[in-house]
């Protein structure tokens, strides 16, 4: 795989570079569909958008997982990007919808997908070894279901299909650890998502 690796000295500069992908995404398409990560690599890219909220007026959010609690709990990634972002509600769409696979259906496809991964080798909340991980990734489904009592929450999650409607994606690799994962483990979720994503896949890295 001939993949793109940016390297970046902290975390927020990382971030930066992120956000001026979006922005430079905007200029083109004032309506774009974004996926964004949850956890902590992204947040302060949400801090961006919130200083930054007259570029994101027409722009659609979508998060890549989600954990099965309400949103105002501190353990939901769709909450903590509306509290950190300050964007409103109405342009995310939630996962928690009860309309959320036809919504979903809709969208032909994504300007840009912003993804995280795990010292695991997960990306979204597709866990290696779960129950539903082959459907996740091997399925034409949009969403999937996490149930597994070794999991701390229960969860929902775009599959590898859903994903790979963005046209441009970037995995955010912010530890050696993740980078070593990618560069001498395999069979983990996150090379589903690089083998099969090459061709429009950029990884963002920082120690």
């Amino acid at each position: 795989m001939n993949l793109i690796n940016k390297k970046f000295k902290k975390i927020e500069d990382l971030n930066s570079n992120i956000f001026e992908e979006i922005l430079s995404i905007i200029e083109v398409n004032k309506s774009p569909n974004l996926i964004l990560s949850g956890g902590n690599s992204p947040k302060y890219l949400f801090k961006i958008i919130s200083q930054n909220k007259k570029y994101f007026k027409k722009v659609t959010f979508l998060m890549s997982d989600e954990r099965n609690v309400d949103t105002e709990d501190p353990n939901s990634n769709e909450g903590e990007f509306i509290r950190l972002s300050n964007i409103s509600r109405d342009n995310l769409i939630s996962l928690h919808d009860k309309r959320i696979t036809q919504k979903l259906k809709n969208i032909k496809s994504y300007d840009i997908a912003i993804v995280g991964m795990g010292e695991d080798g997960h990306f979204a909340s597709i866990f290696p070894d779960c129950k539903n991980t082959s459907k996740a990734l091997n399925s034409k489904n949009n969403l999937v279901e996490f149930e597994d009592k070794h999991l701390n929450f229960s969860r929902i999650s775009l599959s590898l299909n859903e994903i790979l409607k963005s046209k441009k994606i970037i995995l955010i690799a912010s530890s050696k650890t993740k980078q070593m994962i990618i560069k001498y483990q395999s069979g983990l979720p996150v090379h589903y998502l690089l083998e099969r994503s090459s061709n429009r896949l950029s990884i963002f890295s920082c120690d």
